[in-house]
């Protein structure tokens, strides 16, 4: 009896199938940590900036004996001339912004000084870093008086940059001790 041999061309649609489901399985995994480094990248890029407002704000409270309520006090050069608000409130005296990130001033009287840098744009928006008088790094998750990280708690602070899991809480968002 004779057999009959044929060259098998291409695929099944199940061997197609799987390929497909593979890959979306992959893309489900990479695409979260993809935008997680993408973030940590970002602020990265702008925590150096904080931390230059910060030098040169105790800078000028060395020199004058009291904290600047404005950038233009500082003795650093901001090339950011945007004025979109991370935080709105009285007790923010001066405000500075790009794209994606508002730098500004906390100044209230009897409750001390801070520079803060917060997210206005992106899957991040509402969440950023503060340094207060004494120099403390914090994360920020806010939950109102402006751009709010509408995020479960600890997803910003705690899993991206490994904050402390115990925030202290303000009426206007999560604060986490950095490390």
């Amino acid at each position: 009896m004779m057999q009959y041999q044929y060259a098998r061309r291409g695929f099944t649609l199940i061997e197609l199938l799987v390929v497909v489901l593979i890959i979306g399985i992959l893309a489900a995994v990479a695409v979260p940590q993809y935008q997680k480094a993408v973030e940590k990248a970002a602020a990265a890029e702008a925590l150096p900036i904080l931390d230059s407002m910060y030098k040169a704000a105790q800078a000028y409270y060395l020199a004058n004996g009291d904290w600047p309520a404005k950038f233009e006090q500082l003795d650093i050069e901001l090339p950011w001339m945007g004025t979109k608000k991370w935080r709105n409130s009285f007790v923010m005296r001066d405000t500075r912004s790009n794209e994606k990130w508002s730098l500004q001033i906390y100044q209230e009287s009897g409750y001390g000084f801070g520079i803060f840098l917060g997210r206005i744009s992106g899957k991040y928006a509402g969440t950023g870093f503060g340094r207060n008088q004494d120099g403390q790094l914090v994360c920020v998750e806010k939950i109102s008086q402006g751009y709010v990280f509408d995020g479960d708690p600890g997803n910003y602070c705690i899993k991206l940059f490994n904050a402390n899991t115990e925030p202290s809480s303000y009426s206007n968002g999560r604060y986490y001790n950095m490390p």
